[in-house]
């Protein structure tokens, strides 16, 4: 008897805290806000012809999303950020130490599953614009492509969230991907 009534209670506090999240986020609809974020980039290898090897290595930066919440969970975002790591080229001879410096730009689509009253689940796919400079290595390049990722969000109160991100993108880049932390400000 006891299991029964932890089992009905268990249920009853996930189907209850499941309908207070979809009364709080389709309440948010219609909405803008701004997330000042801090990242963290995992840096990658990228083989150039048979002899040089570029070896990116964790980077930082900062970057800033604006965003507008649409109905049903769903929410469009213009972002941005800049990140720094330092890259090793080894052609085979000789090694040459550099820092690469990276600006993003990006259109989004984010969805947000939420959880629970004050955690959402978010996905993310768009497009990326990236330019990297390497001034060591006299690279000065510009690359797209899509940009996709996925996080959660925890919501402390009217105005605020919380929310930690991965994003991975298909442009070949010794930055790697990144992680995010940062705070989102609901207007």
């Amino acid at each position: 008897m006891v299991k029964k009534i932890l089992l009905a209670s268990s249920a009853f506090a996930i189907c209850a805290s499941t309908i207070m999240a979809e009364e709080h986020h389709h309440a948010k609809s219609g909405e803008f806000y701004l997330v000042a974020k801090a990242l963290y980039t995992t840096g990658e290898t990228l083989k150039e012809g048979t002899d040089v090897t570029l070896e990116g290595k964790a980077g930082r930066g900062i970057g800033i999303d604006i965003g507008y919440t649409l109905p049903y969970h769903f929410a469009i975002e213009l972002d941005t950020s800049y990140s720094r790591n330092n890259v090793t080229e080894d052609d085979g001879v000789e090694i040459v130490d550099a820092v690469a410096k990276y600006w993003t730009y990006a259109a989004d689509v984010t969805y947000t599953y939420p959880v629970t009253h004050s955690i959402g689940i978010m996905g993310k796919i768009g497009y990326e614009f990236e330019h990297e400079k390497i001034d060591e290595l006299g690279v000065n390049l510009n690359d797209n492509g899509m940009v996709y990722g996925g996080g959660i969000e925890y919501h402390i109160n009217e105005h605020y969230e919380a929310l930690v991100e991965y994003e991975g993108s298909t442009i070949d880049s010794v930055r790697g991907s990144s992680v995010y932390a940062g705070i989102k400000y609901i207007f």
